[in-house]
C-alpha cells in the first residue's frame, strides 16, 4: 500500500503521486516514429512491469484511459504483486462509446472516471453551457463511478468548475512551460486556484520538455501551485520511475 500521502474524493483516497501512461501506449507528444516504437515494444507484459516497480516503492494508482493494453497490464501487474491497484480512468474514443467502456471497467478497482481532456477540448458551447456533458456524467454516475473531467483549457475548466456539474475532480495540465496548457498557462493556474475540488496535475514535465538535471525542481514547482492536490507523472521505464518517485519522495518529505 502507498506511504504517499492522499486526497480525498468522495471518500476514495487518491496518492499524491499517480502513475501516467502516455509514454508507454504510444501517445509520447514527440514524434510518430517514437509512438510507433513504444506501441511495438511497449507489450502489456512490459508496462505490468513498469506498474510492478512502482507498486514496490509505494506507487500503486494509475491515470490512464480505459484501453485493453493498459487493462491488461493493470490485472498482471496486480496478479504479480498481489496488490490491488487503484485505476482512475478516462473515456476515450467516441463517446457513443461511454457505456461499453465503463462495462470494460469490471473487475478492477476503478472508483472514478474522468471525460477525456480531448473530449472537453472541443465540446461545443452553447449559452455558457457545455452541450449534453451532463448526459456523460450521469452514464458514470450511473455506473456507480464517481465522475471527473480531464480537459487542456484552463477556460472549460472555470465553466465547468462553475456549472454545477457533477464533476468531484479535475485533470489538467500544470508545468514550469505551460505546455499543453491552454488557452495560456495563466488560463488554467487561474481556473484550480479558484476551484474546490480536487486537482490532478498531468505533463508535470511538460511530455520531457523540462530541463535537463532539473526534475526535482520542475515537480516542486508543480506540487507549490494553488489547487494542486496531486501529480500524475509518466515514466518510461523502471528506472524513470526509480527517478521520479525518489523526487517526489523527497518533496513531500516521505522517507
Amino acid at each position: 500500500m502507498s506511504m504517499f500521502p492522499t486526497v480525498d474524493v468522495e471518500g476514495v483516497k487518491v496518492p499524491k503521486l499517480l502513475i501516467g501512461i502516455n509514454s508507454l501506449l504510444g501517445w509520447s507528444h514527440t514524434s510518430v516514429g517514437r509512438d510507433r516504437w513504444i506501441r511495438r515494444y511497449y507489450t502489456a507484459r512490459r508496462v505490468a512491469k513498469v506498474f510492478e516497480r512502482c507498486i514496490e516503492l509505494g506507487v500503486y494508482g494509475v491515470l490512464g484511459p480505459v484501453w485493453p493494453r493498459l487493462i491488461e497490464a493493470i490485472r498482471i501487474a496486480e496478479r504479480e504483486t498481489g496488490e490491488e491497484m487503484l485505476f482512475i480512468s478516462t473515456t476515450i474514443g467516441d463517446p457513443k462509446d461511454t457505456e461499453k467502456e465503463l462495462k470494460m471497467l469490471s473487475g478492477l478497482y476503478s472508483p472514478i472516471c474522468c471525460i477525456h481532456g480531448g473530449w472537453i477540448d472541443s465540446w461545443p458551447i452553447e449559452n455558457g453551457r457545455l452541450v449534453g456533458l451532463e448526459k456523460y456524467l450521469k452514464m458514470i454516475r450511473d455506473a456507480g463511478i464517481i465522475p471527473g473531467v480531464a480537459c487542456h483549457n484552463g477556460e472549460k475548466l472555470a465553466i465547468i468548475d462553475e456549472g454545477g456539474y457533477d464533476v468531484s475532480v479535475f485533470a489538467t495540465p500544470v508545468n514550469k512551460i505551460g505546455f499543453y496548457m491552454f488557452p495560456s498557462q495563466d488560463s488554467i493556474l487561474k481556473a484550480i486556484g479558484k476551484t474546490d475540488k480536487p486537482v490532478i496535475a498531468i505533463k508535470p514535465l511538460a511530455s520531457g520538455r523540462f530541463d535537463e538535471g532539473r526534475i526535482y525542481d520542475w515537480l516542486k514547482w508543480v506540487f507549490e501551485q494553488k489547487g494542486v492536490s496531486a501529480i500524475c507523472i509518466g515514466f518510461m521505464s523502471r528506472e524513470e520511475a526509480e527517478e521520479d518517485i525518489q523526487h517526489v519522495k523527497n518533496i513531500l518529505n516521505i522517507p
